[in-house]
């Protein structure tokens, strides 16, 4: 429902606030506009149709302003917003929509009229980062590569968009209120976070922090190779490779695979993250290489790279880990005979996947808070990508680890802790259920006092014992 109230305090007002489609749908995003009335983005139960309402708060009339649609889904953005027009009554709406593939930047009238569009391209606009009305320009985030991340702007009359971040790596900004200056933290492989103040054309003017840890040093932090392969069906795909130091000459190192695999994570960029990924150089110092690759369903590569997994997750996202690790077999050193996977959430989910249907490539596997059928995850999440269990049952099958329980034939250890809020236990119980009725054997690690994975610093340290022991003893 949707109300307002007086400021000044007395009864609510509840607004007409219909569903969109033949069931009810989902309030998604508020806003009040330059003359007060309300902009209201409500979308559809299966997420295939996005309206943007203008309603009225004093009268409740509505009138339907945009509409975005798709055969897969819809993904919500947080990029609106409301310019005045100079010279003429009313104002302008800024807008981002992937109805051509990637999310570009859209610029309309306030009843709905497209008035120009603000940039295109083959690569997506990450966000709108703020909004200069005084001069009329439009900043936002994104990156000709999906592996750097930059601050440009464009103006709203329309022209080319202006790169203001210059050094590779990875650019977030914060605009002061008048768009004259902007804090940039930056970072990249090779650099630890710094913290700069910037004029709005890009010029820095001050630095204002930077991070010389040593214990980066200390600890023998060292990029990871970034690469790029091809999966089988031509997809270009991004991954990163942490290799074992010392080793002598022959040795052949097994191979771990991190992976998370689902949408709205990217885990492979020109990042101190990935320098500083503290689990993957710990164990490439124990003498594996360790592989990370964005797969098909991951963020920052536009919705149609997201969209392949739709109705059907743990199939293409499978495919492409399998194709990372074929791609390793360019590594002298890397004996591909013993390949282990482990991740956390999805990557606990990816991890059983690709041991249960990949089990010629993967021969161990850790797998943490995994989410093992999905008639029991979050419904506005799940019915995004799976649509509803009684719309898609044969997909729901074959998306859930108990379905082929049967095919296990790796070393497994689940992890999981009591008290998960996201992942509940019973994910790890139900497939726990199964593979004993298989009379397939697993290890099980629980987290009595944990959540969505431990916080606790003695947890952790138990963790990371345990998975170390775990592969050094099945790889």
């Amino acid at each position: 429902r949707l109300g307002v109230v007086p400021a000044a305090g007395g009864a609510a007002r509840w607004l007409p606030l219909e569903g969109v489609g033949p069931v009810e749908g989902y309030l998604t995003r508020v806003q009040w506009t330059p003359d007060g009335v309300l902009l209201v983005q409500v979308m559809s139960r299966d997420q295939k149709r996005l309206e943007l309402r203008r309603i009225d708060p004093s009268g409740g009339q509505v009138t339907t302003l945009l509409c975005e649609e798709a055969a897969d889904w819809v993904n919500l953005h947080d990029d609106l917003r409301c310019v005045e027009l100079p010279g003429n009554p009313g104002y302008a709406i800024v807008w981002s929509s992937e109805r051509d593939g990637a999310r570009q930047l859209y610029l309309y009238d306030q009843g709905g009229v497209l008035l120009r569009v603000l940039t295109e391209g083959p690569w997506p606009v990450d966000g709108v980062v703020a909004l200069d009305e005084l001069r009329r320009l439009l900043y936002f985030r994104g990156a000709e590569s999906p592996l750097e991340g930059h601050i440009w702007r464009v103006s709203l009359e329309g022209g080319t968009p202006e790169r203001l971040t210059l050094e590779p790596g990875m650019h977030n900004a914060v605009f002061d209120t008048g768009c004259s200056r902007f804090a940039d933290l930056h970072h990249s492989s090779t650099m630890q976070p710094r913290l700069l103040v910037r004029d709005a054309n890009g010029r820095e003017i001050q630095q204002i922090h930077t991070t010389t840890d040593p214990e980066a040093e200390q600890l023998g932090l060292r990029p990871p190779e970034l690469v790029t392969i091809r999966s089988r069906d031509g997809e270009t795909l991004h991954g990163a490779i942490y290799r074992p130091v010392n080793l002598p000459a022959g040795t052949k190192s097994p191979v771990l695979v991190e992976v998370y695999g689902g949408p709205h994570v990217q885990s492979v960029s020109d990042s101190w993250g990935m320098t500083a990924s503290l689990r993957a150089q710990f164990l490439a110092q124990q003498g594996f290489i360790v592989f990370k690759l964005d797969n098909r369903g991951s963020a920052r590569r536009g919705h149609q790279f997201e969209a392949p997994l739709f109705r059907a997750m743990a199939t293409v996202e499978v495919d492409d880990q399998v194709d990372g690790v074929r791609f390793l077999e360019i590594l002298p050193e890397a004996d591909l005979s013993r390949v282990g996977a482990y991740g956390w959430s999805y990557g606990g989910y990816m991890t059983l996947m690709c041991l249960l249907k990949a089990p010629d490539v993967f021969k161990a596997g850790v797998a943490g808070a995994p989410v093992t059928a999905w008639d029991g995850y979050d419904t506005f999440y799940t019915e995004r990508y799976m649509e509803t269990p009684q719309a898609n049952p044969d997909g729901y099958r074959e998306a859930a680890a108990m379905t082929h329980a049967g095919r296990l034939a790796a070393p497994l250890l689940l992890v999981h802790g009591m008290l998960d809020e996201n992942v509940h236990f019973r994910h790890t119980a139900r497939l726990i259920n199964a593979l004993n009725v298989a009379l397939k054997p697993y290890e099980l690690i629980v987290f009595p006092s944990e959540r969505h994975g431990p916080r606790g610093e003695d947890q952790r340290a138990a963790l990371e014992q345990r998975l170390l022991e775990f592969f050094e003893r099945t790889l």
